[in-house]
C-alpha cells in the first residue's frame, strides 16, 4: 500500500489548485478558461512546493530534500556548469535537426529574433520546464524507485510523463509517435540525471533548451517550406513539434545509446538518500 500516500497527493493537489482558481470569479467575471487553467495549475504547483519539505521528510527520511531531488547547489558554479552542460547539448540536437531540413532544402529562410519572442522562451526554460523537471525527474522519479525499484520506475517515470502531456486536439494516430518521443525524450532526461551524480540542472538545462529554441524556431525564428512533409515536422499538421516527428525519435534513440555509452564509464548514481536508491542496473 505504499503507493496510496503518491496517488492521494495528486488527488489531492489538482482539484487544490483548480478550485481555489475559481475564487478569481469574483474579481474578474470575464476570465477566460485558460487563463483559469494556467492559475489553476500555477496554484497546484505552489501547494506542491509547499507540502514536499514535510514529504521529504516524513516519506523518504531526509532532512535535505533539495538533494533528494537533485537541487542542491552548494556549489553554484558546478550547478551552472552542469546547466550549461544540458543546454548546449540542446542546441546540438536542435543544429542536427535543422541541418537535415537544410541539407533537404526544407528551409526557406532564416528570420530575426522579436525581444517578446525570446522573453517567452526564458520564460519557458525558468517557469515551466524547470517546474515539470522538479515533478518528473525529481519527486516522481524518486517516488516510482522507492515504490517499484530502479528498472520499473525509470518506465513508469516516463510512461507518465508521456501521458501527462496528452493533447486532445491531435488524432489519436498522431497521439502515438507524440507519446512514443515523450516516453524516449523521458528516458533521456532520467539518463541524464543519473550521468551527472543526481544533479537535476542538467535535466533543466537540456530539457530547458529543447523547449526554449524549438519554440523560437516555431515562432519564425526558420521558415519552413510548405513542401516539408508533416510527419517530419511532427506529429501533424496541427502540431509542429518534433518530439513526435521521425527525424525527432531517431535523434532520441541516437541520444540514448550515447548516454548509456557515457554512463557506462562514468559509473552510478546512488539515489540520494530516499530508501530507494540506484543500485540496480539500468536496462
Amino acid at each position: 500500500m505504499q503507493w496510496i500516500p503518491t496517488l492521494t497527493l495528486f488527488l489531492f493537489l489538482y482539484p487544490a489548485g483548480w478550485i481555489v482558481s475559481r475564487t478569481f470569479y469574483i474579481f474578474d467575471r470575464g476570465i477566460s478558461p485558460n487563463t483559469l487553467s494556467i492559475i489553476g495549475t500555477l496554484i497546484s504547483f505552489i501547494l506542491f512546493l509547499a507540502v514536499l519539505p514535510s514529504w521529504g521528510s516524513i516519506r523518504w527520511k531526509t532532512n535535505n530534500l533539495w538533494l533528494s531531488i537533485g537541487l542542491a547547489v552548494n556549489n553554484k558554479f558546478k550547478a551552472l556548469r552542469i546547466f550549461f552542460s544540458g543546454f548546449i547539448f540542446s542546441v546540438f540536437l536542435i543544429f542536427i535537426l535543422c541541418i537535415v531540413f537544410f541539407i533537404c532544402g526544407w528551409i526557406d529562410r532564416l528570420d530575426y529574433i522579436k525581444l517578446t519572442e525570446l522573453l517567452n522562451a526564458i520564460l519557458l526554460i525558468v517557469g515551466i520546464v524547470f517546474a515539470e523537471e522538479i515533478v518528473f525527474r525529481g519527486w516522481l522519479m524518486e517516488e516510482m524507485v522507492l515504490l517499484f525499484g530502479v528498472r520499473r520506475g525509470i518506465i513508469l517515470q516516463s510512461t507518465i510523463f508521456s501521458l501527462a502531456h496528452f493533447r486532445s486536439d491531435i488524432s489519436l494516430l498522431a497521439l502515438i509517435p507524440f507519446f512514443t518521443g515523450l516516453f524516449l525524450f523521458g528516458l533521456v532526461l532520467t539518463l541524464r540525471r543519473t550521468i551527472d551524480r543526481g544533479s537535476l540542472w542538467g535535466c533543466v538545462g537540456l530539457h530547458g533548451g529543447l523547449v526554449g529554441i524549438w519554440y523560437l524556431i516555431d515562432s519564425g525564428m526558420v521558415v519552413f517550406s510548405i513542401d516539408t512533409p508533416y510527419f517530419l515536422l511532427g506529429p501533424s499538421r496541427n502540431m509542429v513539434n518534433p518530439i513526435g516527428s521521425v527525424f525527432g525519435i531517431i535523434i532520441l534513440l541516437g541520444t540514448l545509446f550515447f548516454q548509456r555509452r557515457l554512463f557506462a564509464r562514468t559509473g552510478r548514481f546512488l539515489a540520494s538518500t530516499v530508501n530507494a536508491s540506484f543500485n540496480d542496473e539500468i536496462p
